[in-house]
């Protein structure tokens, strides 16, 4: 708990620590990536005076009282900081779990004029690195305290790139990290309840909430409006954001084509045959779950079995973001090439919505599922690609974005008359950065293009800042390398990715002496190899290279 004063005028803040910290945007110094001290947030040794009181010793009181009982901490909201205070730190690897709670004040009933805000912060929902080390050098850029919220605690859990502990995200440079009790489903109500009592206690002001995976896009904008903030997107689509299958109707609603497809209820697949003959459709069909991600729970079934078995397994489950799915989607199969375009929606873009870059997703159907291979970035200025970029700005702003970035996936057929591809369909649109360090890759190739300076920018209402052209210098490709085998991995060959000679990064997703599986959706590849070059055709060479000269042993 806090104390009641610190100086004796009643509320329970000192003016002092407001007068010591409180400087403009202009004289907070941009920090180098690694934890920030109070003269990088603004202490006043940034302004050449010296606080009356000791910044440490009040910031603690304000965070409130420390779990002394470590089994304790697993059973409560908590806010993690890696030193005593988000200021401050007491070393590489020290993490601190706080107590959120209301401060007390002396005279409930004397109205005190609240503090100045001492230091302006941002929301990351459900962080990840590598994006994660991006966002938070941008804030810092800016003058923002970075928040984490972690929805599923990971604290038992061992750091990942993808699902990383409150400790592995305060030693990439995020400030604090908020986390739910262990096993309790995230309450976003709660959620702000308790960011608003660290707002009030730490004298902050939150600008923005980002969304930093799929998962998440729903909760962000709801979480946004209940910190009273109004740059956020329309929250009576919050759900078409989200949901496939409301998804499609407000993009329909807009007079933009998508798939047929009907809502599966029976646990048992049994409206299967009745849904196929009602849309009129033929053979092969989709069915999916309505609120998946990264192409995990889509089949593509080519008879009546393939799809009852597809939806027997889908309605009634645990989906992939941890929810109960009620229903499956059967949708028409789309022919032609798969798109990825990604977009920054922000009232300060010339068209609200801009495309910012496309990626052509070359697939091949197996295992009843459509498996990536590699995937290449495209010019979206290149006049071949004008019906896609018409389309997903159309999408987006039928599902309501309107702040931050969006993801839009469409199938398209090319016409060699005209040299363009015509036709596009929506697959799916999420407001959120793509997969696969896309945007990582959009910002190395495309001169002047910052996504996630603009993403940050775009959330807290700032200006976003767009380059006069978007067409890339370079040729970027993310290489999906699979295992042709299951099994438990005995030993792996060619996993050498760096003698490429435009490698750019690359990630193993599998360890010797753990279970293997032949490669279906994203999560299930043996590695991903990011490669970036001038010469397209080297890229490509790369690309099989990759591919073919991967092998694994299994027993």
């Amino acid at each position: 708990m806090t104390p009641s004063s610190i100086d004796g005028q009643g509320h329970g803040r000192s003016k002092s620590i407001s007068e010591a910290v409180l400087v403009s945007q202009a004289v907070i110094d941009v920090p180098p990536p690694s934890l920030p001290n109070e003269s990088r947030l603004g202490c006043a040794d940034s302004v050449g005076t010296e606080p009356s009181v000791d910044l440490t010793a009040a910031h603690e009181a304000l965070i409130g009282e420390g779990f002394r009982n470590p089994a304790n901490v697993i059973k409560q909201p908590t806010l993690a900081t890696l030193g005593e205070t988000p200021f401050d730190s007491d070393g590489d690897d020290i993490e601190h779990h706080r107590v959120i709670a209301t401060e007390i004040v002396k005279d409930p009933f004397q109205f005190e004029s609240p503090e100045p805000v001492l230091q302006n912060a941002i929301v990351l929902l459900d962080p990840k690195i590598p994006d994660c080390n991006y966002l938070v050098t941008s804030a810092r850029k800016r003058g923002l305290m970075v928040v984490g919220v972690v929805r599923g605690s990971n604290r038992e859990g061992s750091a990942s790139a993808l699902y990383p502990t409150a400790e592995a995200l305060l030693e990439v440079g995020m400030h604090q990290v908020y986390e739910p009790p262990v096993g309790a489903k995230f309450d976003v109500v709660e959620c702000a309840a308790n960011l608003k009592t660290i707002e009030s206690q730490q004298n902050l002001r939150f600008l923005g909430v980002v969304p930093c995976r799929e998962a998440a896009v729903d909760f962000s904008d709801i979480l946004g409006a209940l910190l009273g903030l109004t740059v956020v997107n329309d929250l009576g689509l919050a759900s078409a954001r989200r949901d496939k299958g409301l998804m499609k109707v407000a993009v329909a609603n807009a007079g933009l084509r998508v798939a047929r497809y009907a809502r599966l209820t029976a646990g048992n697949g049994k409206d299967v045959a009745q849904a196929v003959e009602e849309l009129e459709l033929d053979y092969p069909v989709v069915v999916k779950t309505p609120r998946g991600m990264s192409t995990m729970d889509v089949f593509i079934c080519d008879n009546e079995e393939d799809a009852v078995q597809a939806s027997s397994k889908i309605v009634r489950s645990i989906g992939p973001d941890g929810r109960k799915t009620q229903y499956a989607l059967l949708e028409e199969f789309i022919g032609g090439e798969e798109f990825a375009v990604n977009l920054i929606a922000s009232p300060t873009t010339p068209r609200g919505v801009q495309v910012t870059d496309i990626w052509m997703y070359h697939k091949i159907q197996t295992d009843g599922a459509m498996v990536n291979t590699y995937q290449e970035m495209l010019d979206p200025h290149d006049r071949a690609y004008a019906s896609l970029v018409r389309y997903a700005e159309g999408v987006a702003r039928a599902v309501g974005v309107k702040y931050g970035v969006a993801h839009c996936e469409v199938k398209a057929k090319y016409d060699s008359k005209s040299g363009r591809w015509v036709d596009p369909v929506m697959i799916e649109i999420a407001g959120r950065l793509p997969g696969g360090r896309k945007s990582i890759l959009a910002e190395h190739c495309v001169p002047g293009w910052h996504p996630f300076e603009a993403m940050v920018d775009a959330h807290c209402g700032f200006p976003v800042r767009v380059p006069p052209s978007f067409s890339p210098t370079k040729k970027a490709v993310q290489c999906y390398v699979p295992s042709d085998r299951s099994g438990v991995l005995k030993s792996m060959r060619g996993e050498d990715f760096d003698r490429l000679g435009t490698h750019h990064a690359h990630l193993l997703l599998q360890k010797v002496g753990e279970p293997i599986t032949r490669a279906t959706d994203l999560n299930s590849f043996a590695a991903h190899v990011w490669l970036v070059g001038e010469d397209a055709e080297e890229v490509r060479r790369d690309v099989m290279r990759a591919r073919d000269e991967f092998r694994v042993e299994v027993e």
